[in-house]
């Protein structure tokens, strides 16, 4: 009798502007300890080293790289029959995350994270919604008031560039279209706030904490990776 092979898993990571891996780089060695049974697959998106405001404001420009991340996704699906995705984006890089699993089909993903996004608190997210079996998972700060505040102030919001007030400071609060868009935020949203407790997880509330080890080992990668929305 041989042991049945357990189903392939892979985590996609998508980076914030500048062309860093610093975010992917953390979520390997995490997701290493937390779940070694999990690839994790950084996607190239950025326009280029330092290139922070073109990776911020290029709209056109995420939308085409979130279409490329989709299919990228779509192929790992069908060479991997049963194989689970999870989806995990971090400040500009959640505009391409987002691009991307609306473009995919329900339930395609198992969860999505979104770190500190610097998108817009009214973005477009029930495709996204739509796409994450067991949820879309924000994390904000309001004491990230550099990037998400005075940066901000300069970019705009990466999908609206008339407002400054970004999701990864203030949580999405979006507008549902539908009945059915209301019930689909009430069923896969879901939105956790910085405390200062998670100072102590070395996250003290600015705009790269939600990727320092403690915090992504005790605090995200537990929840992304759990069975259940909750």
């Amino acid at each position: 009798i041989f042991a049945q092979e357990e189903p392939s898993k892979a985590l996609f990571v998508v980076d914030g502007a500048g062309g860093f891996f610093t975010c992917s780089n953390s979520y390997l060695r995490g997701t290493a300890a937390v779940a070694p049974d999990v690839d994790v697959i950084p996607f190239l998106w950025s326009h280029g080293f330092r290139r922070y405001l073109a990776d911020q404001m290029d709209t056109e420009y995420a939308q085409k790289k979130g279409h490329e991340l989709a299919s990228q996704i779509m192929n790992w699906k069908n060479a991997h029959p049963g194989g689970r995705v999870w989806l995990l984006g971090h400040s500009a890089g959640c505009h391409v995350a987002l691009h991307a699993a609306g473009a995919m089909p329900p339930d395609t993903i198992e969860k999505m994270a979104l770190l500190v996004p610097s998108c817009s608190t009214k973005a477009d997210i029930a495709g996204a919604l739509r796409a994450s079996r067991l949820g879309v998972h924000v994390w904000y700060s309001e004491a990230d008031w550099l990037i998400l505040g005075i940066v901000m102030k300069v970019s705009g919001c990466g999908d609206d560039y008339s407002t400054s007030k970004a999701a990864g400071r203030f949580g999405f609060q979006p507008i549902p279209k539908s009945p059915d868009e209301i019930d689909l935020m009430r069923r896969r949203l879901r939105q956790y706030p910085w405390h200062q407790v998670h100072s102590t997880l070395g996250h003290n509330g600015g705009h790269y904490g939600v990727y320092r080890s403690q915090f992504s080992q005790v605090i995200v990668l537990p929840i992304l990776f759990s069975p259940v929305v909750d």
